[in-house]
């Protein structure tokens, strides 16, 4: 992820390998993404959102206009031996009819989750909990960072980091188990399409 500059003043890293757009959890577009890693002195930058690769076509065109040497990745989510991964895939084909369809099944998951993540909050006396995270997640994906930020507004928190060890961590009020993609699945999906996990 690209990181504020130093206090001591040294370059930046010229190759970022590990970026989040709007398209997930980032809190830029993938246009204004490229152009931020262009200005800190990012040469090659891949865009990793999670679970989506809708954000290419647009990075793409913006790493174009920069000069910014644009890799195709994606952060899958995967379940193994009971735990929650993310699996980077670089140098995908975004187009991949196998990438896609896997992906477009986790995506599906993830709104299940929201909507169950949200009927939880509401239990616990937060209303409004899944409208509040869309307006977070501006692309479509909903995630836990999306619900976090909207309770952090609403001061059930003073930061992400206590939420979720308040309210969205294992065992808490807002806590949906989710069974994402076989890690060997998605490595499948990522290598299938050109890339390396």
């Amino acid at each position: 992820m690209i990181r504020p500059a130093p206090q001591d003043n040294l370059m930046p890293s010229p190759i970022d390998l590990h970026s989040h757009s709007t398209v997930s959890d980032g809190t830029l577009t993938p246009a204004q993404l490229v152009a931020h890693a262009a200005q800190r002195g990012v040469r090659v930058l891949a865009l990793t959102d999670h679970d989506d690769v809708s954000g290419l076509a647009e990075a793409a065109e913006a790493a174009a206009q920069q000069g910014v040497a644009l890799v195709n990745g994606v952060e899958i989510s995967v379940s193994w031996h009971g735990r929650t991964l993310h699996v980077v895939g670089l140098r995908i084909a975004p187009g991949d009819p196998a990438l896609t369809d896997g992906l477009s099944a986790i995506r599906a998951g993830r709104f299940l989750r929201a909507e169950g993540m949200a009927a939880s909050l509401e239990k616990s006396g937060i209303p409004g909990s899944l409208e509040g995270a869309r307006r977070y997640a501006s692309r479509g994906i909903i995630g836990r960072t999306h619900f976090a930020r909207f309770l952090v507004e609403r001061g059930h928190a003073r930061d992400v980091g206590a939420v979720f060890r308040k309210f969205l961590g294992k065992g808490k009020p807002g806590y949906v188990e989710q069974r994402w993609a076989a890690l060997e699945d998605a490595v499948n999906w990522i290598r299938g399409s050109g890339g390396g996990a």
